[in-house]
């Protein structure tokens, strides 16, 4: 079945997920509503990519139609982040292909990210990760990846763009990781998180309180 159904279930109402594995065309994905459609990445853009996309928006779908139980409006904003027209609802979105999946979380930010395992990830944590964190990790990719997808999520549950994730974003050193921080000069921003791995990939995701 091409749904896949993780073993950890969220412990906050209103907040689901759904994670699919793409092995049908594009013509299974366009049940989604024309309206929809609109929020998709330009014709040119690469074919996986679109489908990537579509099957996101679907599983979306899904879920909308599960919690919410009527139609809404599915827009995207100036930096092309897409979201539901007047709602108190917040989603988020992420594909990795052949794996996509969605989350909707009720008026609270919700982020998550899905990262395929086979991503060199050694060499790019020096990137995201401190110093503090690097030594944690002890160059294992697995910690690895689950790091980068939480801190990716909690950067997409934040809506704020610039975020130095060596800097700004860190999580208790505590693994599996549940709590993580966002700091602003400003505010400390706490999160709550989930990930699961799966023998292709890891996902996360992350909620603001």
């Amino acid at each position: 079945m091409p749904q896949i159904f993780p073993n950890l279930e969220l412990s906050l109402p209103g907040t689901s997920w759904l994670i699919w594995e793409i092995k049908e065309n594009e013509n299974f994905f366009d049940q989604i509503p024309d309206s929809w459609k609109t929020t998709l990445p330009p014709e040119q853009s690469h074919e996986t990519k679109k489908i990537e996309s579509l099957a996101a928006r679907y599983c979306l779908w899904q879920l909308v139609q599960e919690q919410i139980g009527q139609d809404v409006l599915l827009v995207k904003s100036t930096t092309n982040r897409p979201y539901l027209n007047h709602s108190d609802w917040q989603i988020s979105l992420s594909h990795s292909f052949p794996y996509v999946a969605a989350a909707i979380s009720h008026q609270k930010n919700i982020g998550l990210d899905l990262e395929k395992k086979a991503r060199k990830i050694l060499k790019i944590a020096p990137r995201f990760l401190s110093m503090e964190e690097l030594d944690w990790s002890k160059n294992d990719a697995s910690k690895q990846v689950a790091a980068w997808t939480v801190k990716e999520a909690m950067y997409k549950a934040q809506h704020q763009a610039g975020l130095d994730f060596r800097k700004e974003i860190s999580f208790d050193l505590e693994f599996p990781l549940q709590k993580g921080y966002i700091h602003l000069a400003e505010a400390r921003y706490d999160f709550q998180l989930w990930q699961e791995e799966f023998p292709d990939f890891w996902i996360s995701l992350a909620i603001r309180h």
